[in-house]
């Protein structure tokens, strides 16, 4: 399945403004050609691409303007991924729509669009997500990180490359407060500021100063971090002192060091 990886800036608006009742956009996620976002209400809206049913509608059409998600009731946070969308309700469950040939929406079995949002097996007490590329992760409320779904390159980070159709524990972390899946590799933070990361790295997304793929999470060449975020092909963090920094592909200019050189660990973006 190939998808362009464009993201169109003017569709991050304030999507729960259609709604009748006129409430207010709280989280919004732009996936790859399409979006979505938390209303006030705690119900949520999506719009743009819709062919494996990322929009949660029950439908494969594509939509130019936001459209509820249907059923979904109590949500706190969303997020979304290559061709599929997970969302956290209140209730510290997670429910997941859209693309599962490789099993990202973690409901058992592989294979075949879900138009409408449905249960994640097996896992509760979740405080965080983020949907990768075809992979999903999970932080519950013990500091502990879940994953399930693609593992190509061993970003589901249980020490294998087998695909998972339900959540396992990524193995060597605890203590994780933020987590965030890229398209082939994923970061968790640690409270004290400690950064892992684990999947693909041929590009040295990793930040280890090497390009050998991890099956299981490694530290980052940075530390005293308190944000953090996943890309397609790269990393970024920020420091405790306001700087950011980021490693990884290149080719475009994305990590900001004003160079196009790839970077196996951080670099600081300039200015």
């Amino acid at each position: 399945m190939n998808k362009t990886a464009t993201h169109v800036a003017s569709l991050l608006i304030a999507a729960c403004f259609f709604m009748p009742q006129k409430s207010s956009a709280q989280t919004i996620s732009g996936g790859i050609n399409f979006s979505i976002s938390v209303c006030n209400n705690n119900s949520a809206m999506s719009w743009g691409y819709n062919g494996e049913g990322q929009l949660g509608d029950s439908t494969h059409t594509n939509r130019a303007a936001p459209v509820q998600v249907n059923g979904l009731t109590g949500v706190i946070a969303v997020s979304s991924g290559g061709a599929h969308t997970l969302a956290l309700k209140s209730d510290g469950t997670v429910w997941a729509w859209g693309y599962n040939v490789y099993s990202s929406l973690g409901i058992g079995t592989p294979g075949g669009d879900r138009e409408a949002p449905i249960q994640v097996a097996a896992i509760s007490g979740i405080v965080a997500i983020s949907a990768g590329g075809y992979h999903s992760l999970a932080l519950k409320s013990d500091g502990t990180v879940w994953s399930w779904g693609s593992n190509f390159a061993g970003e589901i980070g249980d020490g294998t490359i087998s695909v998972r159709a339900t959540p396992v524990q990524v193995t060597g972390i605890s203590g994780i407060t933020a987590i965030s899946a890229g398209s082939l590799h994923c970061l968790a933070l640690k409270s004290d500021g400690t950064l892992y990361a684990w999947g693909y790295n041929a590009d040295g997304r990793i930040g280890d100063g090497t390009t050998t793929n991890r099956y299981s999470p490694v530290v980052v060449s940075i530390s005293n971090v308190t944000k953090i975020a996943a890309g397609g092909w790269h990393s970024l963090a920020v420091k405790n002192d306001g700087t950011v920094w980021s490693w990884g592909k290149n080719a475009d200019g994305q990590l900001g060091d004003g160079t196009n050189t790839e970077q196996h660990t951080p670099v600081q973006i300039t200015g």
